[in-house]
């Protein structure tokens, strides 16, 4: 199984492209596709340029492709000889995707759950939504998927396997936690996509407790935690993808995710949500329709460029609590990744880093048949041992306290 269709290239698309490439003697062909057509040409010279060909014989194309158009995408698939696709494209291309992929054969990964633009407080669980609907056509067709496959969700689901399989067989609760400890020097940006991000910020919190779904006013719930390598932080509850396959394969009383805020990105949040510019509705100036969250990405900073001056690192984890051969456990099994150290291997900040790392790891598992299952699932629902086993290869590693 070889040849790899990257869809996005954006910050997390140009990460995946280099782990890719450093791994190409396993994966082939890589053929990296967007809307923008100069992004993923600059992608292959970066590429080039550092150096991150493994096999020199394999070849690096790229390509303009409208993601949200599926014969589109799938006349692509084909063209490229994909087996498989890598889909870092904008959340609201992930129906379109699939579909191509089921219509070519081509096995499929992501890294977010499929949005609807103008769609705030999706019910949960999320997956069930859109995803899930599509288990019996990829069973069917004996095609691997595996949704949410960045690093939250993604390797946090693996983590949460991973602890259950072999340091906590009874799990009370589950707290997912992101903390950036990073600073890129500008007054205000979003770390990935910025239209995605303010979404997932200004929805309702949503989080599994005792047998339901719970929901609570966004920045409501609060809690401090002692980080490994960044120390204490503030981080606040959130509804977001992990927690809603989770609670559907891992028995726990309580799941929630938590993410890490300094006051002034809570400050400048608070002041665009109070004036309406976190609106997807559009409204009328001076005779053109505009929508004020669209508006608001296009002048914000592109995450990408954020990576040349960002510094410190990052961390994110699992608490997880439980009993273990009748003894009372606690567990935070975690990665740390540091900004600079991502910019000088293929020139990201952590935050795209650390999703294209653990897609790339499990692209590769796909590849060689540790995960390639025939049907549509999520990381926590998979052998984990194969994927804490390579992920650290691939330039994340992982500890536990």
């Amino acid at each position: 199984m070889r040849n790899v269709l990257i869809i996005g290239a954006g910050g997390v698309g140009a990460a995946t492209a280099h782990k890719c490439a450093q791994h190409n003697d396993v994966l082939g062909n890589i053929c990296i596709a967007s809307r923008n057509a100069a992004k993923c040409l600059a992608i292959r010279e970066a590429i080039r340029e550092k150096g991150n060909v493994k096999d020199p014989d394999a070849a690096t194309t790229s390509a303009a492709v409208e993601a949200t158009d599926s014969d589109a995408v799938r006349a692509l698939i084909e063209q490229s000889g994909a087996s498989i696709v890598l889909n870092v494209a904008s959340p609201y291309c992930n129906r379109a995707i699939i579909e191509a992929c089921l219509a070519s054969g081509a096995n499929y990964l992501d890294t977010a759950v499929h949005e609807a633009e103008g769609e705030l407080n999706m019910p949960p669980p999320w997956y069930a939504n859109y995803e899930w609907k599509y288990r019996e056509r990829f069973a069917e067709r004996g095609i691997t998927g595996v949704l949410g496959m960045g690093f939250d969700p993604g390797a946090v689901n693996v983590f949460c396997a991973y602890v259950h399989k072999h340091l906590i067989e009874n799990i009370d609760t589950i707290d997912i936690m992101d903390v950036n400890g990073g600073d890129h020097g500008r007054y205000f940006a979003t770390n990935f996509d910025a239209e995605t991000n303010l979404r997932e910020i200004m929805e309702d919190v949503v989080y599994w407790e005792n047998g339901a779904w719970q929901t609570a006013p966004c920045h409501s719930r609060t809690r401090l935690y002692d980080f490994p390598l960044l120390g204490e932080h503030r981080v606040y509850s959130m509804g977001h993808d992990e927690i809603h396959s989770l609670a559907a394969h891992i028995p726990a009383q309580r799941i929630e995710f938590w993410m890490g805020f300094g006051e002034r990105y809570l400050t400048v949040f608070s002041v665009l949500q109070n004036l309406g510019l976190l609106s997807g509705e559009p409204v009328d100036v001076e005779g053109t329709p505009v929508i004020p969250l669209k508006l608001v990405k296009a002048v914000l900073p592109d995450p990408a460029s954020l990576a040349a001056g960002y510094t410190g690192a990052v961390c994110i984890g699992c608490l997880i609590e439980g009993r273990h051969q009748g003894e009372p456990r606690e567990v935070f099994i975690y990665s740390t990744c540091e900004h600079q150290a991502c910019y000088r291997e293929v020139g990201a900040q952590a935050i795209s880093y650390t999703t294209a790392v653990p897609l790339v790891t499990a692209a590769l598992l796909v590849a060689g048949g540790e995960w390639h299952v025939g049907e549509l699932v999520n990381a926590e629902q998979l052998d984990p041992d194969p994927f804490m086993a390579l992920m650290p290869r691939l330039g994340i590693g992982w500890d536990t306290r």
